[in-house]
């Protein structure tokens, strides 16, 4: 196996990441040839998912796992701004949920809740 150099003063792009990720299971992937242990389709969707949101939350943009057809999945990028809008938009929906909610309860729609 060869050496893998991690200095701690500097700071890596995320393309010299993935090169050292790559480094690093280049060896385990040679010796999972001996290895019997078997992964189903869904631990291989979630092992993907959660290494995008783990970039997802180091990058601008957002990475998605989209499925296109059964068992075929893309990643697909959108741009910051469009990310920031879907952002928007989930808490904009959170924020009328409550105030809904809110209205359910007390008989009055708080004043930061959506017009109608």
């Amino acid at each position: 196996m060869s050496d893998i150099h991690i200095t701690e003063k500097k700071n890596y792009t995320l393309s010299e990441v993935i090169d050292l990720v790559k480094q690093t299971l280049d060896p385990v992937s040679e010796k999972s040839v001996h290895n019997e242990l078997r992964y189903s389709s869904t631990d291989v969707y979630w092992l993907l998912y959660d290494m995008l949101q783990y970039v997802n939350r180091n990058v601008p943009g957002e990475f998605i796992l989209l499925q296109t057809q059964k068992g075929i999945y893309r990643v697909t990028y959108a741009e910051e701004d469009s990310a920031k809008q879907k952002s928007d938009r989930k808490l904009k929906a959170e924020v009328n949920r409550t105030a809904r909610y809110l209205e359910e309860l007390t008989g009055r729609k708080p004043s930061w809740g959506d017009k109608e």
